[in-house]
């Protein structure tokens, strides 16, 4: 034990060190890029009159950008890549928004070739902020080398829509595709042990089957298809396609490929998708055409919308402005990621961290009510309990909670989401997933197989749990017992909340996934609406008639900025093969995610589409 704990002792030293002189090689490079950016500076951003907004978002579509310190997921960078880069919902629509009414705007051009895509209701909500630009009468330009199906439905709402020769649209229908472990599990001599209540939670099905359960087959495809038809509806109502790329019948799709002489980007003109083929040059001239030259660039006159918001005054730059100096506030209060004990990390919703800003929203004196922005599949069974809890709390306080569902609500999610005083959801929110389950893996056979075992002496008979031993009949009972518990808690919490008997909820529970159109329908959520319209009914619910909204907005230092540029310089891959490691990787990463202190979990692990 003494010489393991010397071994560990000097790995942790060696591991510090080389965390140390990376931050100090960070700083300097970051000193070097400060003083060349100091020495390069141009003039003040301007906006060129009769120019072009662009819209160029990378990486993935998110409610709030995640601040956290580059450094702390470096280990998973070196050995992953760098996650997506993150682009703010919000700062899109501001951008549209006001380059509406902005004389110097001529049109607004959609670059996507480095866009990943996002939730669908995420998605939608870009389009309609697009939609109302239009309104203005101003054009709308799409462009993309190739156009997934994310992006694609932004491009589909502009009013021209233009695709490489070489390219193609990739939108045949959403899909939730997940690898199943069982096999590799069984060769490894890997027992997973599972408890769990419902046919349809099939967050563990990747690890006890080798495929997909009927069950689970049902439900995904119930919840799937009402997705997909909202989102072809959004782009039909811009682009009629033809109605054989938008019927998903194979048979259709090839007699238009044949038509189309088996060309793809053909295709995408045949089909209704793109108005035309341009070469990347073709598009700039094009542009150029419409609205002149930038002789600095040699391109089209325009500006990024990043730019172009540094532009507009401090008070519409800083969504906070306005409650500096007000005096009754509506606070947002976002919870994104997967739900886990403690503090947590980047991308996950740390119920102690959660808990403690719904606590400071307490006791704020200028805090009247509360927004709870969710878009979680849930996690933790006790951190969702410990987040519940402030929710309660704040409710015990005379404030109002609405819970305001973005893109996913589910599980966890929905298990916080009970304690609102209301439940606003979308109507391609994914939400549900009334269930519960707990997972353990033993090791002690794959051990064996290699010549390790573990003996030794415990001082009680005591159920207890380790992983280097088959778990007793009494501990496994004591696990069930605990999963049924909680399961009975999830029902009667809905029941109660929902105004319905524990029967209507077992009915629409049992782990089954609903869109928010069906929870609607269901009664597991109030009305269908965007977040706006939540900040208005807490303020309604808290008496406001005038009041400013706090929004979470969490600045990285200059410093975390930097070093974060650095490590996500790359734009979403479009390689099926890097996207089958990702999902493959996300999937090993529930392991990391598990840390209940009983082992139980609120999770939905098929609310993800692409």
């Amino acid at each position: 034990m003494d010489l393991l704990k010397k071994i560990f002792g000097r790995i942790g030293i060696i591991l510090s060190a080389i965390r140390r002189y990376t931050a100090h090689l960070l700083t300097i490079i970051v000193v070097v890029l400060v003083l060349t950016a100091i020495f390069s500076s141009s003039d003040k951003v301007k906006v060129p009159d009769g120019g072009l907004l662009v819209l160029a978002p990378t990486g993935i579509l998110v409610d709030e950008a995640v601040s956290t310190n580059p450094l702390d997921s470096l280990p998973d960078t070196l050995f992953f890549g760098a996650p997506p880069t993150q682009q703010p919902v919000h700062e899109l629509e501001r951008a549209l928004q006001h380059a509406a009414t902005d004389d110097r705007i001529h049109g607004v051009y959609l670059d996507l070739r480095n866009f990943g895509g996002g939730g669908v209701s995420k998605l939608i909500r870009v389009a309609d902020a697009i939609n109302e630009f239009k309104a203005s009468g101003k054009p709308v330009y799409a462009y993309s080398d190739y156009f997934m199906q994310g992006p694609y439905l932004l491009a589909s709402q502009a009013s021209e829509v233009y695709l490489n020769p070489l390219g193609v649209v990739d939108a045949t229908g959403l899909e939730s595709l997940r690898p199943y472990y069982k096999g590799l599990l069984d060769k490894l001599n890997i027992n997973i042990h599972v408890f769990r209540v419902g046919d349809f939670k099939s967050a563990v099905e990747p690890y006890m089957l080798e495929g997909m359960s009927d069950e689970a087959r049902e439900n995904l495809s119930n919840w799937l298809g009402v997705l997909w038809d909202e989102y072809l509806d959004t782009v039909q109502r811009q682009r009629p396609l033809d109605p054989r790329v938008a019927s998903g019948k194979e048979q259709d799709f090839m007699a238009i490929f044949e038509e189309s002489g088996q060309n793809l980007a053909e295709l995408a003109v045949n089909g209704g998708y793109v108005d035309g083929l341009k070469h990347r040059h073709e598009m700039t001239q094009y542009l150029i055409d419409r609205v002149g030259i930038d002789n600095d660039t040699n391109s089209f006159r325009s500006i990024r919308h990043k730019d172009y918001l540094s532009t507009l005054p401090m008070a519409e730059q800083n969504r906070n402005f306005p409650s500096l100096t007000a005096s009754s506030q509506v606070a947002v209060i976002q919870a994104s990621g997967v739900i886990v004990d403690g503090r947590g990390g980047a991308n996950e919703i740390g119920g102690d961290r959660l808990a403690s800003e719904l606590r400071d929203a307490r006791h704020n004196d200028k805090v009247k009510a509360v927004v709870l922005r969710i878009d979680s599949p849930g996690g933790s069974a006790f951190a969702s309990e410990v987040i519940r809890q402030e929710v309660l709390l704040l409710r015990e306080a005379g404030k109002p909670v609405i819970a305001s569902m973005s893109s996913v609500a589910a599980s966890g999610g929905y298990w916080i989401a009970a304690g609102a005083d209301q439940i606003i959801a979308e109507p391609t929110t994914i939400t549900g997933s009334i269930g519960v389950f707990g997972m353990l893996p033993i090791v002690d056979e794959a051990l064996a197989d290699i010549g390790i075992n573990y003996d030794g002496v415990k001082t009680t008979e005591m159920p207890f749990m380790t992983i280097t031993k088959p778990l007793t009949p009494a501990f496994k009972s004591m696990m069930q017992s605990g999963v049924d518990k909680i399961y009975a808690e999830f029902l009667a919490l809905v029941a109660e909340t929902r105004n319905m008997t524990i029967d209507e909820v077992h009915e629409v529970a049992q782990g089954q996934v609903w869109s928010g159109t069906q929870a609607l329908t269901l009664g597991l959520v109030d009305e269908l609406a965007s977040i706006e319209t939540a900040i208005e009914r807490a303020a309604e619910q808290a008496g406001l008639d005038t009041y400013a909204v706090l929004w979470p907005e969490k600045e990285m230092s200059f410093r975390d900025r930097i070093i974060q540029q650095l490590f996500n310089s790359r734009g979403p891959s479009a390689s099926e093969f890097d996207a089958l490691v990702h999902e493959a990787m996300s999937s090993w990463s529930l392991f990391s995610e598990f840390n209940d202190p009983r082992g139980i979990y609120l999770r939905c692990t098929e609310c993800t589409t692409r």
